[in-house]
């Protein structure tokens, strides 16, 4: 598959769609090489679901995870988590709320585990290209 730029997958729960149009929007502003995608859960979580978002991690470099106040308690978020490593891709958390650590995803190494300083993730995505 020929990609022009390299692709990260991104997990959240619905409640932080903040964080990722955040996210989106200052890599954009930075002109980061990095293209980002998610498959927000608009219809069931099942195998349908499942076969699409496998196939859109497939497609990327990566997963980042945007870990917010439960994170931790989405059943989708640790499947993409655990479907990430089963690619074995490249993967990393953001504590989305600044002063806040909140509770890791089941599946996310906490060496893993970064604050919201976009030249840290710009660093870290850095290596993706």
């Amino acid at each position: 598959m020929n990609m022009e730029r390299p692709r990260a997958f991104i997990s959240f729960r619905m409640e932080d769609h903040w964080a990722r149009d955040f996210l989106k929007e200052r890599a954009r502003n930075a002109q980061n090489q990095v293209e980002f995608i998610d498959y927000s859960i608009q219809d069931p979580f099942d195998s349908s679901w499942k076969k699409q978002c496998k196939r859109r991690i497939s497609e990327t470099k990566g997963t980042i995870v945007l870990i917010g106040a439960t994170t931790y308690q989405s059943e989708p978020v640790e499947w993409e988590i655990r479907e990430t490593l089963e690619q074995g891709h490249q993967l990393f958390g953001i504590q989305v709320n600044d002063g806040e650590t909140h509770p890791i995803p089941n599946g996310l190494p906490p060496e893993s585990v970064i604050r919201w300083d976009f030249t840290q993730i710009s660093s870290w995505l850095s290596t993706w290209v």
